[in-house]
């Protein structure tokens, strides 16, 4: 059964228990957002909840659902043009790799909106090991593939520590970056990365629900309850696993945490105190019910 059938055959089995349980009085439709939100921190099983909730407001090719990286322009480190922002904030679920200065300019005043957060040297790992299993001669985007093309050529230590602009734009401390403000201009080593985690810790209180990835299954299903949308089996897709091996001239197959650990401290040292942080502040953030406007 090919991927791409089992897709289609989960979402419509989404929808017909969902219309059923709605018509049932087993849901509160009335609490249901009118926008939700993913701001989506890469490696941090995006593809799982994007399937989810595709399966309530429709596919990629709807106005409802919008990955919103589609609107960036062919330079891998430009902004959302104008028209992504505007069916952004029209649409109904909303996802991508967007930092805080591009939720701020979509976030309605009746938006849910939700992140995961993930270890930053697992997340890391994660991520050196994706692109390798990226074919960079079939992106259609020529910035992409210039872009895969250039972090798959470092070896190990380079991506980890190096000084290589992109793999720095990759690398360096993105959590805090992503969740402070903006990823681009940010990247450099002599950032103000002190005054970047105390903002992206202020601005990760306004959030409806932050989860983790190392309690994902439990995470994800009380998202969902506090959202209104039925508890029903999660699809679990990981991306790397499906994909062929296209590795670059250096990749180290077997790289693992310590690795990571030993050889990017300074790239994860204020990602790392975020994450601590923001496990003692979580359990608050999730508390607040939500309550629609």
């Amino acid at each position: 059964m090919s991927s791409r059938f089992k897709r289609t055959a989960y979402r419509a089995w989404h929808r017909a228990v969902f219309r059923l349980q709605t018509a049932c009085g087993m849901l509160d439709v009335k609490r249901q957002p009118a926008q939700t939100i993913f701001l989506h921190i890469p490696k941090t099983a995006g593809s799982s909840v994007n399937e989810y909730f595709a399966s309530f407001t429709g596919s990629r090719g709807s106005d409802r659902f919008l990955p919103i990286d589609m609107y960036k322009g062919d330079d891998y480190y430009s902004e959302v043009s104008e028209e992504g922002l505007e069916k952004a904030h029209a649409a109904m679920y909303v996802t991508g790799h967007f930092d805080w200065h591009t939720l701020e300019a979509i976030r309605r005043p009746d938006a849910f909106v939700f992140t995961f957060l993930r270890d930053p040297a697992e997340r890391l790992l994660s991520f050196y090991h994706y692109i390798h299993h990226i074919d960079e001669r079939k992106q259609t985007n020529s910035s992409q593939k210039a872009w895969f093309s250039g972090l798959k050529s470092l070896t190990l230590e380079e991506f980890c520590a190096g000084d290589d602009p992109d793999g720095l734009y990759a690398t360096n401390n993105l959590m805090v970056r992503q969740m402070a403000g903006r990823q681009i201009g940010t990247a450099a080593t002599d950032a103000p990365f002190e005054e970047m985690l105390a903002q992206a810790l202020k601005n990760l209180q306004t959030l409806n629900y932050v989860g983790f990835q190392n309690s994902f299954d439990n995470d994800f299903q009380a998202l969902v309850k506090k959202t209104g949308f039925p508890p029903l089996r999660l699809p679990k897709e990981n991306i790397t696993k499906k994909l062929a091996v296209y590795p670059g001239p250096a990749y180290v197959a077997k790289a693992g945490k310590q690795d990571i650990l030993k050889l990017a401290a300074p790239r994860l040292a204020w990602d790392i105190k975020f994450y601590q942080q923001a496990q003692s502040l979580v359990p608050e953030i999730n508390k607040r019910p939500f309550i629609k406007a």
